[in-house]
């Protein structure tokens, strides 16, 4: 994780202040404060037409502004393209050694700028650099500015609580990007489980770890099938989070998270170069627990449990067969066609333990399938589910947080491609059409009709491969924002 970024807010700052002064302009005929020189120096930028669109003004950098136009961030919103150009900024003050970063937001909207631009330097300067020796010849490794953002015209004590809650969540996503960063050697079901307690303490959340002989005891056959081919056993994490003075009338959110530590496709072994990214795979896990220590840490109105299924898919000689057949908790049986299908037989059952605490909402977290970002590209995520006022819930929650989730249809018709001539269900399709509409439909066979389900297969957008926006490659935390997201806005 990259260093902490220290950060403060201000009434406001003297034009002669040392730093480095940046402008966000809505676009290239408007910026949020006028002062002094500013007009002539636009006029410049506006002359020179300059490909970066940045403008460093002054006889000398320390009196410098950098102008950012907005408009530079072509096809993003306006949420995400401030995250942008604060990062831009932070980058360019970070090269020059230049402390500290003045944001200057103030004028329509500015309490809403902040907290984005905050949240895009927190995000965007993470790096994951644990295996990576320093390079003693590059001195501005060592360099972090310190951020300032003029409040103007707002409360800086409103101002300073609300960054600070934007601060709490980022760190938290980043520790999510962390976990799913981690080399799959160093975190199988148990370690992933060990920092699960870790957060739980940290973040006072009960936790309840199951391993292989409770799994056994408890029918959850999924992860136990799933996890017969690795020498690290499975295991099921349950955090709980009780907001204090609660009544019996609060509302239960059931929170579950995919947790496939490395996936090899089993016995229906994936190709090398489609193994390279699977230390991601339990990234939904990760999301939620993510989510979990957010609502830990700035607490809720809610009952919240978060439910993490864990285990590694692995093919050694006791591994799962294609063509076997799971009893799955709920009685209903299962012909596996497919190793490589794994995720939904652990989230079936995590969605059963789930289903028994008859909560109001649940929501899975899952890199489920392949298809979903032949579909959606790794830009968006996919949202399925039963439940109308649920899923808008959830698409709002991810609209909020710049992480936008698109509906697919949950056509039960599809069913019938996954009939199987041994088993209730096969845990794959007879069509090669469709693979995330039938992967959900699968999930849905164990969450009763009764309960309000959605799910989100975040297969694309958790793990993109390369940079993105404001993220370094590697894993985005996506998802942990909208599952907080979606318990806040209850």
């Amino acid at each position: 994780m990259a260093e902490r970024i220290k950060w403060r807010v201000e009434k406001s700052w003297p034009a002669d202040g040392p730093g480095l002064k940046t402008f966000f302009l809505a676009d290239e005929r408007a910026f949020f404060r006028a002062g002094s020189g500013r007009d002539e120096k636009l006029e410049v930028y506006r002359q020179r037409k300059l490909d970066k669109s940045l403008f460093l003004g002054g006889a000398e950098l320390e009196a410098g502004d950098l102008f950012v136009p907005l408009t530079q961030f072509k096809r993003l919103n306006v949420w995400e393209a401030v995250k942008c150009a604060a990062l831009e900024g932070f980058n360019q003050a970070k090269s020059l050694q230049i402390s500290p970063l003045v944001l200057v937001l103030d004028g329509d909207g500015a309490a809403g700028f902040h907290k984005k631009a905050l949240e895009g330097v927190i995000l965007g300067a993470y790096a994951y650099e644990r295996f990576k020796r320093k390079d003693p010849e590059k001195a501005a490794d060592g360099f972090t500015p310190e951020v300032i953002l003029v409040a103007g015209d707002l409360d800086p004590e409103v101002l300073s609580a609300e960054l600070q809650r934007i601060e709490t969540v980022c760190l938290c996503v980043n520790r999510v990007r962390d976990l799913v960063n981690h080399p799959p050697a160093f975190l199988g079901p148990e370690e992933f489980a060990g920092e699960a307690l870790k957060s739980a303490a940290e973040c006072g959340l009960k936790i309840d770890v199951w391993d292989e002989n409770r799994l056994h005891e408890e029918g959850c056959n999924g992860l136990l099938a799933v996890g017969r081919g690795s020498r690290r056993p499975p295991r099921l994490v349950t955090l709980t989070y009780e907001p204090e003075n609660g009544g019996d009338d609060l509302r239960h959110v059931v929170l579950v998270g995919k947790g496939i530590t490395f996936d090899s496709g089993g016995l229906s072994l994936k190709p090398g170069a489609s193994m390279m990214d699977m230390k991601s795979d339990m990234a939904g896990a990760a999301a939620v627990l993510g989510a979990l220590e957010i609502i830990g840490r700035l607490g809720a109105r809610v009952r919240v449990t978060g439910i993490l299924a864990l285990a590694e898919n692995m093919p050694d000689g006791g591994a799962q067969r294609p063509g076997d057949v799971i009893i799955m908790k709920n009685g209903k049986s299962v012909e596996v066609k497919n190793t490589d299908a794994e995720g939904r037989l652990v989230l079936a059952d995590a969605l059963q333990v789930g289903a028994a605490l008859k909560p109001d909402l649940m929501v899975d977290a899952a890199t489920l399938t392949g298809a979903c970002r032949v579909a959606l590209g790794i830009q968006l995520a996919a949202v399925l589910g039963r439940d109308r006022d649920l899923i808008e819930r959830l698409i709002k929650a991810g609209e909020e947080s710049g992480e936008i989730l698109w509906e697919l249809p949950f056509e039960e018709a599809y069913l019938e491609d996954m009939k199987s001539d041994f088993a209730d269900i096969a845990n794959i399709s007879s069509a090669p059409f469709g693979g995330t509409i039938t992967a959900a439909l699968f999930l849905g066979e164990f969450v009763p009709q009764e309960i309000a389900w959605a799910h989100l297969d975040i297969a694309g957008p958790a793990f993109p491969g390369k940079k993105w926006k404001y993220f370094a490659p590697g894993a985005t935390g996506f998802g942990a924002r909208i599952l907080a997201g979606l318990v806040k806005n209850l």
